[in-house]
């Protein structure tokens, strides 16, 4: 059901999309495009894909150290699962990969993965802060990021909490556990759930983990604005810094928008609304859209089938999920 409704809506994407801009000039917008642009594209695509599993790393720490190889590879077959798989399933595979590669828990694996998204989380919101400065906004632009932003804080806050007050925090979980309506709680094993969690937590224990999270994430996200600067440059359009901001933070939050599988349509959709906001022409932002997500999921699909041919695995491992029908076991 889920999967029939993310097609439905990439669906309807594209089809509006097509109904706002005329094929003729999306080709002429296509043909015209920067071949330098699109270098540098997939150059910054390469550089955030490889300050990620760099910062993968270091949330294994310091119990762990997980080599950059397989993190690195790992991450890449994620990404280039997600392209094909649906129900966002690459993450599913890089914990059991990954777990089953370096003798780790599956559950302290999907911690890191889990913490990776809030630091993600807490970069977007920097961003909405910096857009917020830097551009005068309409009032319900301006409410929604400061909600957005509030959500972003009290969650990264429980996270830290979870880490530096670890006992405390897990007493305040069972207690909400108790007491919430119809048995709530323990249906969804609120308590367990949270404490393996935590595994993935310890990494926020150490400061100088907290540098190297911090340089990693800063610049991972350099990388991505990088890319949509790339891409609007392929087409001609001379992007400020908001505009690029803006496309960034929508395009990044438009991904938990169901879709079909690669985030086909909802991903055009949000940058032609990005580029559109700020007065450019439609033709120009969805041929800035179309070369962004080819080029950029082209490039993934490259290097994560390269990966998974090095590692040793199959395409049909992605599907059975592991290569061995064994567990992950614990570190």
């Amino acid at each position: 059901m889920q999967l029939a409704v993310g097609c439905a809506i990439s669906a309807l994407a594209v089809y509006y999309l097509l109904r706002q801009v005329a094929l003729d000039q999306l080709g002429q917008v296509l043909t015209h495009s920067q071949p330098l642009a699109i270098a540098l594209l997939v150059l910054t695509v390469m550089g955030s894909l490889i300050t990620r599993a760099a910062r993968w790393q270091v949330y294994f720490l310091p119990h762990h150290r997980v080599p950059f190889g397989p993190a690195f590879g790992t991450l890449s077959i994620s990404y280039m699962a997600s392209t094909f798989l649906p129900f966002r399933a690459g993450e599913l595979i890089r914990a059991l990969f990954l777990g089953q590669r370096q003798n780790l828990a599956v559950p302290r694996v999907v911690g890191t993965i889990v913490l990776e998204k809030l630091f993600d989380f807490l970069a977007i919101g920097v961003m909405l802060l910096a857009l917020v400065l830097l551009t005068p906004l309409p009032s319900a632009a301006l409410a929604a990021g400061i909600s957005i932003a509030s959500v972003i804080l009290l969650g990264f806050g429980f996270v830290v909490a979870l880490a530096i007050w670890r006992a405390p925090t897990l007493a305040l979980v069972e207690r909400l556990e108790r007491v919430l309506p119809f048995s709530l709680g323990p249906r969804l094993k609120l308590s367990l759930s949270v404490r393996q969690f935590a595994q993935g937590t310890d990494s926020l224990r150490e400061g100088g983990l907290w540098v190297q999270l911090l340089f990693w994430t800063t610049l991972t996200w350099i990388f991505s604005v990088a890319s949509g600067w790339a891409g609007t440059q392929a087409v001609g359009i001379n992007a400020g810094l908001p505009v690029l901001l803006f496309l960034t933070v929508i395009t990044s939050t438009g991904q938990a928008v169901p879709s079909s599988p690669g985030y086909v349509g909802v991903y055009h959709a949000a940058a032609t609304f990005a580029l559109t906001s700020f007065g450019f022409d439609p033709a120009l932002a969805l041929g800035s859209a179309i070369l962004t997500h080819a080029f950029s999921y082209g490039s993934l699909v490259i290097v994560g089938l390269l990966a998974l041919w090095t590692g040793g695995y199959t395409l049909s491992d992605l599907l059975v999920g592991v290569r061995r029908p064994a567990a992950a076991t614990s570190s």
